[in-house]
Formats: C-alpha cells, structure tokens, sequence
C-alpha cells in the first residue's frame, strides 16, 4: 500500500457558488460567493476502504482573506449520519491541515492544535462509520466577501505531514496585528505606558459611593427579606436574585476577569517576534511550562514594572464599577476576587467523573465510583460557606455531551463493550418493567434468549439497526434516568456541603432538547449560555415554568469586524459602535424578561491574535491586548446598566434597535 492517495481536483465536484480551478497537478483553487460554498468528492473514485487503510486527509492551504479562513470537512456515512472538522486558518500564512480519521467516532468535540492551525471543532452526529463513508466535502461559511482559496497536496494518508514553515513575524512586539492600521492602535511601548499610568491615576482618585446601589451591588428600590447571604425571590410578576441585606439585583457580570487571554507559543514560534527571557523582569508573563506568553501582562510589566498586578487591580476594579457591571463572572483572577468589593460567582472545577465514559464527558453515571467523586467535587465548597461576597457556584460549563442534539446515551452505551454499572442497571430495568425476555422480544420485536444478551454488543447491534417504537421509548426513558442521576447526585452533595449559597447549573452550551432538563429541580438557577442577539423569550420562559427556577445566561458576546483581530466570535457585527449597541440591545432586552436574573458577558479580554491554548483568536473584549478599552462598547455599557431597572420594571421600554449582523469567523 503506499505512504498517501491524492485527490486531484478532477474527483471533485462544485457546487454552485463555487469555482474550481488547476493551478497545477497537486494544486488547485477555489473561488466561493460571500454565501460560501464548496466542493464533494464525486462517487466511484475513492475505494471505501481507504477511509480506514489511511489515518489522515492532509492538505497545504493558503489565503488572503481579511480575516480568518473556517473550512469545513464533512464526512458522511451510509445512515446519513455526518462529522464535520471546522479548522480555522490564518490569511496570507501557507498551513499545513492534519484531519486524524479517528475522530470520526465522534469521541472529542474540540481537537489538539497542530502547528500553524488555529481551533479545530467537531460538529455534527455521534459518529459515524468510517468503513462506510459516502461523500466527502470540502466547504467555507458564509463571509462579507468573497473568498479565494489555494488548495495543494491533498490527500489521503498513513502519517501526519512534516510541519516546516518559514519564520514569518504575525504580530509586533506589543502583541498586535502587523501590517494593518485601525483607530486606537497603540504606537508604541511610550505611548502605552503614557496611557495607563494616567488612568491608573483617575482610578486613585475615584469615588466609589455606591449611590443608589447596597454594597452588595443590589438595587436599593426594591427590598426583600435579608438571609445574610445570596438568594432569589419571585415577587408575583418576575424573579430576581436577592443580594445579602435583601435588596434586588439583576446579575450584569463579566466573565475571565484577570491580566490576560495567553497566547498558545508552541507551533505558533515561526509567527512570533523575539519574546522575552523567561527570567527576568518578564517572568511573569510566560506560563510555568513555557506553553504560553501573555502580551497582556507584558505590556502591563512595560507600564508599571513590578507593581504591575496590584495596579491592575485598582484600575480594572475602577473600570468594572464605573461602567456598572455589578457581578465578577466565571474564571476570574482570585486575587481580583479576593481585592474588590463587587459580588462573584464561583466555577468548580473537575466536575465527578468515572475511569470509563459512555460518551464524551458523560460518566458511568451508576458507578459506584461517580458519587464517590461527586462527594470530593462538593468538598470544595466547604472553605467557602460563610463567603458572602459568593453570589453562587456553577457545577461545570458546557457538558460536551450534549453538543450532539438528540443524542441516545443509552444506545451509545449499548454499542460499547464495556460493562458499564449503568448498562447493568439499564437491564435491571428492563427486567423489572417486562418481568420475562419472550415479553421484551415481543416489544422490541428482537430475538434475545435472556436479558444478559444486552450486553453483547453484536447481539444488540444486529437486532437495534432498526428500532421499533417500544424499544426507542425505553431508550429515551432511560436516557433521562442517566441524566437525572448525572444532575443529582453531585447537586445534592453541594447542597449538603454549602447549604448558604445558589447552585447556578451548568451553563449548558444550548437546551437541545427537553431531556437535558431532567434533575435540574436541584439547581437554584438554571443557567445555560446564549449566543444570540438577545436572550430566547420564548425558551427562558418555558425552562423556567418546568423547572420553577429563574433562569441566567453564562455567556454571549459580539465581535466587530472593526479593529486589529482577525476573527469576531459567534456573533459578529462591522463596527465597535454597532458592537456596543448589541450589547446594550442584549442587557436591556434581557432585563425585560421576568424570569432572566442575570446576563454575563464572555470575556474581558480580547483574545490572541495567533490564538489561545485551543487556537480561539476572537475580537471579544472590552478591552485589546494592550488594556485600552474599547470605548463605544464601554459607554453604550454604561448606559445599559444605568437604566436596566427601570426596564426590568416596566418604567422604560428596553433599547429596540436591532443590531445588524454580519457573517460570523467563529469555529
């Protein structure tokens, strides 16, 4: 067999937004329309089974976009069932693009970075079966313009290329864009330094009388009874969270307050100018594994030498009162924490998990070994009981499981060979509900001889390629047991081990389905993340009624195409004007929703341009790499926050103009 099969341009077919042309036997380009658009690979010319001859699809790719380039690899099985990698792509940098086919199990949702490649995601299904793969694309987002991609050395192959690339300096010495200008770059080191040490100045000099705020950040309008520490309460139209001394409060909070967003060095080092010794005056902007550098606390070490963290304390804690955002959100700096006086939310961390996994992160939930961990998970808590400063925790962020909508845990349980305690309780369960195996096979039309048949996996899979209706309704009930347990058991030791503070969830990454809801009767607050340009209504209210629980977002943001950044997040607009104002659209509409009691924004830094730990690179902050706010967003802030009260009150109507979006550069 030999080392590679390669794709010539002539398998392919395009679609039409898209134009395909040899540049030469091993290269090709493709043009695509703003509406995006791609190419497949045409049927009969690639045998079936070199999907699993081969481990990997490589490729040399080169733009010069303006922004971020996002392919897209779509791989499909036989059942319909399709896998996409989304790999994001520097403009005017040739990158080399590593797709290992083992992912195709659908087992990882986000992908180890190769060098050169920004983020890699996996969307799609649970899997597929890469013995029986029947197309395969190739394909671009939509974007403001058109896009002109250079495509070489494609190909199928039993290793991963040889990475080689030229030394090639992204970014200055600041940590910004080179060869582009825009409003609000920093010059140079003087002016930065300049900059800082006057705001630094303001900040000493700052008054923070918290007028018609508790010291908590509560509303003094409206006052319920005081616990000493945060509650909620529902007052008959909306509900709210209750600070300390029992006054109101709207939760408008900023996630990842600290010094940086680092920047991933390794495999990054032919893009990065001369950085600094790891000793030295600069220490403290490299990592501990020399993994990654922070231009953020660089710039800050520039300006303030090694005073350099307590003055960005006192002015970050300056800005985050002025602007009135009144909670510090998820993954902040602790030593910002423990120094301000604003009110904070707490993220555990190594949510229980168990040595075998069903699927993803979702652990053998009936293991023995799942609340032995959910009871050291709960212990952390203990040190913070009496904080009440600590509005609440969340358990964990975006289960990966439930990426996948519609996702059957109990097939996917089924198909493992695993021995898995829930699989045996599954049968447990089928035993009891239909006393004998002739009255299961009778039900799920298949041909077991006794219910311990469940657990060879070829019994099942032979009987299971075509579910009756009995079967999928066992399956479905059963899936909501799993998660119900999944959500309880480390609910229930949190509360046991802090009884004084809110359980916030887990800040799923979107509601899928309904069976995602099952168990979170044990949160305080149901909170999931909502990147959209306002909070959904409709779905806030429904979650909300099931559940008995108000409802908070743990994440949205909006990038701008305006500025020094290459890529804009989820949600993109053309300029930071238009950015504050999405934001302002965002908070107000969400202050409007009787049963939302917070929205907190993602994040306060920008992120790198040449990409994060997982290769993010997003133009998110409120403020850039060099600490300079990004003044537009921060004044249409203010004025969201001023007036958010009276809009949750029904005294003023919530900002209506709608911002105008434009296609996102987000992976």
């Amino acid at each position: 067999m030999s080392l590679s099969v390669s794709f010539p341009m002539e398998w392919f077919k395009s679609d039409p937004h898209t134009q395909l042309t040899a540049t030469s036997s091993e290269a090709f380009q493709f043009i695509t329309t703003p509406e995006g658009g791609g190419f497949e690979l045409q049927p009969g010319q690639l045998e079936s089974a070199a999907w699993c001859d081969y481990g990997f699809v490589n490729a040399k790719v080169y733009h010069e976009s303006h922004d971020v380039l996002v392919l897209l690899f779509s791989f499909y099985d036989r059942d319909h069932r399709v896998i996409t990698y989304h790999v994001g792509i520097l403009p005017g940098v040739r990158t080399e693009i590593c797709l290992p086919l083992i992912h195709l199990n659908g087992e990882k949702l986000f992908l180890p970075r190769y060098p050169g490649v920004m983020q890699t995601v996996l969307r799609g299904d649970a899997g597929i079966d890469r013995k029986h793969i029947t197309r395969f694309s190739i394909a671009t987002l939509p974007s403001t313009t058109s896009r002109a991609v250079q495509i070489s050395d494609l190909a199928l192959s039993l290793t991963e290329p040889v990475f080689e690339y030229e030394q090639q300096p992204y970014i200055d010495d600041l940590g910004q864009l080179k060869g582009r200008d825009w409003p609000g770059k920093t010059v140079d080191a003087e002016a930065l330094t300049d900059r800082l040490r006057t705001e630094r100045q303001l900040a000493a000099q700052a008054d923070h009388n918290g007028g018609d705020l508790s010291r908590y950040g509560g509303w003094k309008a409206l006052r319920f009874a005081a616990t000493g520490y945060f509650r909620t309460e529902f007052d008959g139209s909306r509900w709210w969270f209750v600070d300390p001394e029992g006054y109101a409060l709207f939760s408008t909070g900023m996630d990842c307050v600290g010094p940086a967003c680092s920047m991933h060095v390794t495999g990054m080092e032919h893009l990065i100018p001369s950085l600094p010794e790891r000793e030295g005056l600069y220490q403290e902007a490299w990592s501990q594994d020399g993994e990654e550098f922070s231009f953020e606390i660089a710039n800050l070490i520039t300006a303030f030498g090694a005073e350099w963290r307590s003055n960005w304390v006192a002015m970050t804690d300056f800005r985050l009162q002025q602007w009135g955002f009144n909670t510090i959100g998820n993954w902040s700096n602790d030593r910002f924490i423990n120094e301000s006086q604003l009110p904070y939310v707490y993220p555990l961390v190594d949510f229980p998990m168990t040595e075998q996994t069903i699927f993803r992160d979702f652990p053998d939930v009936f293991s023995p070994e799942y609340e032995r961990n959910a009871g050291s998970f709960a212990e952390q808590l203990l040190p913070l009981r009496e904080e009440q400063r600590m509005v609440g925790y969340f358990m964990r962020n975006e289960p990966h499981w439930a990426f996948v909508d519609g996702l059957n845990l109990t097939g996917q349980m089924l198909k493992s060979p695993v021995r898995y305690a829930s699989k045996k309780e599954f049968i447990r369960w089928l035993a009891e509900k239909y006393k004998t195996v002739e009255r299961l096979n009778m039900a799920w039309d298949s041909v077991f001889e006794e219910f311990e048949d469940l657990y060879d996996v070829l019994n099942v899979n032979v009987t299971g390629d075509n579910l009756t209706s009995a079967r999928e309704v066992d399956y479905n009930q059963f899936n909501r047991i799993m998660i119900r347990r999944y959500v309880e058991v480390p609910a229930r030791l949190c509360k046991q081990t802090d009884p004084n503070h809110l359980n916030l969830g887990m800040r799923y990454a979107w509601v899928g389905s309904d069976e995602v809801l099952e168990g979170c009767e044990w949160f305080d607050v149901f909170s999931m993340n909502c990147y959209q340009f306002s909070p959904d209504k409709e779905q806030i209210a429904q979650i909300s009624g099931r559940l008995n629980k108000p409802v908070m977002i743990g994440e949205y943001h909006f990038g701008a195409a305006e500025g020094g950044m290459l890529a804009y997040g989820i949600r993109a607009v053309a300029t930071q004007k238009e950015r504050g104002e999405a934001y302002r659209y965002y908070v107000e509409q969400g202050a409007a929703i009787p049963q939302l009691i917070g929205v907190h924004y993602f994040q306060w830094n920008d992120q790198p341009v040449l990409g994060r730990y997982d290769g993010e690179n997003y133009q998110i902050g409120v403020v850039d790499v060099c600490n300079r706010p990004y003044e537009p967003f921060v004044q249409a802030a203010r004025k969201a926050h001023d007036q958010m009260y009276q809009v949750r009150t029904g005294m003023t109507a919530p900002y209506n103009i709608v911002p105008m979006e434009i296609p996102k550069t987000g992976f």
